[in-house]
């Protein structure tokens, strides 16, 4: 069986998320987009394509399943049917979307992770984050240090250091902000809003 990878460059954003997750078969050029590697653009579409056999198809739809502006799909050449199964929001839609209003009640919705919790600072002259992890005794389990968010966050995840979703996003916003507090040499306090 085989497909055909179909890449939009016109309408690539530049996040680099296909090379990211498979830089084998992506490059970059001059305006920092991607490159089908092995890809030729079809003149009628003005689309770049690549034809490719079942080997290469879970490296393929991981490129193309973490494309934010959705430019990468893959076609059955059999059937010319997608196999992304994908239905991104129209434009025209987006506007008809139920809106959800936000809010939280600390004192009925907030609930202390089994699994321990953390304390984060950032160091500034050494550009890095050190975070503790306390375990549900509230002894010292670990030291986790990095300099992004998004490492440090990803190994709490892998390291299964907590249980819940609440958790999970507030060590996620905490890191974030100790990042740009680092980065902008801004005050940081943890659990107050950065100045």
């Amino acid at each position: 069986m085989t497909y055909t990878i179909i890449y939009d460059k016109d309408h690539c954003t530049a996040a680099h998320r296909c090379m990211g997750v498979q830089p084998k078969l992506w490059g970059v050029d001059g305006e920092k987009k991607a490159i089908l590697r092995g890809g030729q653009l079809n003149p009628r579409t003005g689309k770049y394509e690549r034809l490719i056999e079942e080997a290469e198809l879970a490296a393929f739809k991981e490129s193309a399943l973490i494309c934010p502006a959705y430019v990468i799909d893959i076609v059955d050449t059999d059937t010319g049917k997608s196999v992304l199964n994908l239905k991104p929001t129209k434009k025209e839609e987006k506007e008809s979307v139920p809106v959800i209003k936000a809010h939280y009640d600390s004192r009925k919705e907030w609930a202390m992770d089994p699994k321990g919790f953390f304390t984060i600072k950032p160091f500034y002259e050494e550009q890095l984050i050190r975070m503790r992890y306390y375990g549900e005794d509230h002894a010292l389990k670990f030291l986790i240090e990095g300099k992004s968010a998004e490492e440090i966050y990803n190994t709490v995840v892998r390291e299964n250091l907590v249980s819940t979703f609440q958790h999970a996003a507030y060590v996620g916003c905490e890191l974030m902000k100790a990042e740009i507090a680092m980065k902008k040499n801004l005050p940081y306090v943890q659990d107050d809003p950065l100045p």
